[in-house]
């Protein structure tokens, strides 16, 4: 009986690890974010507004699944794949890469352009158009 017990524990700890270590929505940082781009101006560089180590980002919008994008883009997203973005429309997930790993995520309002690619840290520009979409300037 302390054998299956024992067992079961163990069992329960290694699929608790899967969402232990799940990043989350940076709040902070989105709300600097959405600051600037319903600023006058509007633009925002997403590399001068972060302060943490990162090369690239994707943009997953709703119902995205994260294991999909994984495989189509070859990266390592095992840090969000608890996130909800694949059954939510209430969000876009900015997802901050180092090394083709997710290093830190935000959720922003709905309103960017469709980005279904990696967009390199020098050249992550954005600006709210008339229409009121953010689009990647190019």
């Amino acid at each position: 009986m302390k054998k299956t017990i024992g067992i079961g524990v163990l069992f329960l700890s290694i699929i608790s690890c899967g969402y232990l270590f799940q990043l989350e929505n940076d709040e902070k940082l989105a709300k600097k974010i959405e600051t600037e781009l319903n600023s006058e101006n509007g633009a925002v560089d997403f590399a001068k507004m972060t302060d943490f180590d990162w090369d690239s980002l994707i943009i997953l919008g709703p119902y995205t699944t994260i294991e999909n994008v994984e495989d189509e883009f070859n990266l390592n997203l095992a840090n969000i794949r608890q996130n909800g973005i694949h059954y939510s429309d209430y969000y876009d997930l900015i997802v901050f890469l180092k090394d083709k790993k997710s290093v830190k995520i935000i959720e922003l309002n709905r309103a960017l352009s469709s980005q279904r690619r990696i967009i390199k840290k020098e050249e992550s520009k954005f600006k709210t158009g008339e229409d009121g979409i953010i689009k990647l300037t190019e």
